[in-house]
Formats: C-alpha cells, structure tokens, sequence
C-alpha cells in the first residue's frame, strides 16, 4: 500500500479553484446581462401622479424614454395680451393634415391674432377618470422650434408619432388605459400673451383607431 502513488492534491488544488473563480465570473456576467436591460424590454406602466422631475418638476422620463406625470404645473405666465387662442381640442375623431382619419390622440389647435410670432410655447394638461377618482398631469415646453406664426395658426399633437408638430405621450396614462369617461383640462402658454385653457370629455371605451 505504502508503495502506490498518491495523488498529489496541491497540484490539483489551483486548478479547481480556477474553476470555481471561472465559473462564478460567468455566473455574474450572466447575471449582469440579466439586470442590464438593454432597451429591449418593454418599459412598466408609469401612472403614480406623485413621480415628478426633482429639480424641475418638469416632464421627466424614466431610463427607457417613458413620459412621466408630474404633481404641479411648471407654468408661471403672468401675461394679459390675448393674442392666443385655443381653437380646439381633440381627443377623438381625430384628423390628419389631409384631412383623413387618424388615431385618437390629444390634439389642440391655436391661433395668433396678434402682429408678432408667438414663442415659448408650454401645454400643461389633466386626465381626470371621475369614475375611480384618479387624474394625471403632464407639462410639455414645446421648445424653440414651435412657434405661431403671427396670424396664422398651429396644431400640437401627443401621439408618439414623431411627425412634425407631434409630441411624446405616455401610452400608460389613463388616456390609453381607462375605458371610462374622461375629462381633458388643457393649458396653453405663449411668451407675451395670456394663458389660455380649454376642457373636452373623451366617452368611454378607451383609445380607438380609425375604422
């Protein structure tokens, strides 16, 4: 007995350690892989009214570009020249620039009566379902290319299409979730005039598309 030889377990001891270590660095890159999320998944519901932008309080997006309520509205316009007008608001039947049927979607038109281009455009709105008592709030500054034209007009769309003079919306609000009726609050602001609003009622049944 005392003639066989053994194995020797220090050498073999290195190698299954670098075993082990391999196979659990493997294990933490799958399961970094796992937590990273590469954009591929599809983003949760964003409808808590209490998630706001910290520092702004302005629309904040979660790490997927989802459109987020906020808790107050950003806009402080003090201004008394009525030179802005809401035309109309939409949130069914709607129409494209054709003229053809599109997508149920917030859709409010303005016009500039006044002599001077109308900038700084904001639109600060409310989703309210008085079946269950909820609402959201959502505030967009439309930013340095949206401007209405002296006497002339605009339409600002929330529809996620990307087209020109459309705007992101969250496809999680109430808007697009609730069946119930709805009542739609818009504020609009311009730099110079006064702040405008308009309320319009979506029936019940959710957000439709064209037949």
């Amino acid at each position: 007995m005392s003639n066989i030889p053994q194995p020797d377990s220090s050498r073999n001891r290195p190698r299954r350690v670098r075993r082990v270590a391999a196979a659990l660095a493997l294990a933490g890159g799958l399961g970094l892989a796992a937590c990273g999320g590469g954009g591929s998944s599809a983003p949760t519901a964003a409808t808590d009214t209490t998630t706001t932008n910290p520092t702004t309080d302005a629309p904040s997006a979660d790490s997927a570009g989802q459109v987020l309520p906020v808790t107050s509205n950003p806009i402080t316009n003090t201004a008394t020249d009525k030179t802005l007008t809401i035309d109309s608001v939409l949130v069914e039947n709607n129409v494209d620039t054709s003229g053809a049927a599109a997508d149920d979607h917030l859709e409010i038109a303005v016009s500039n009566t006044g002599s001077t281009d109308l900038t700084a455009v904001e639109v600060y709105y409310t989703i309210t379902d008085p079946t269950t008592s909820t609402s959201e709030s959502y505030y967009t500054d439309l930013g340095a290319d949206f401007t209405v034209p002296a006497g002339g007009s605009r339409t600002i769309h929330f529809d996620n299409t990307g087209a020109t003079d459309h705007f992101p919306a969250n496809q999680y609000s109430l808007y697009y979730t609730s069946t119930n009726q709805l009542d739609v609050e818009v504020e609009v602001s311009a730099q110079g005039a006064a702040v405008q609003t308009a309320t319009v009622n979506k029936d019940a049944g959710g957000a439709e598309v064209p037949d």
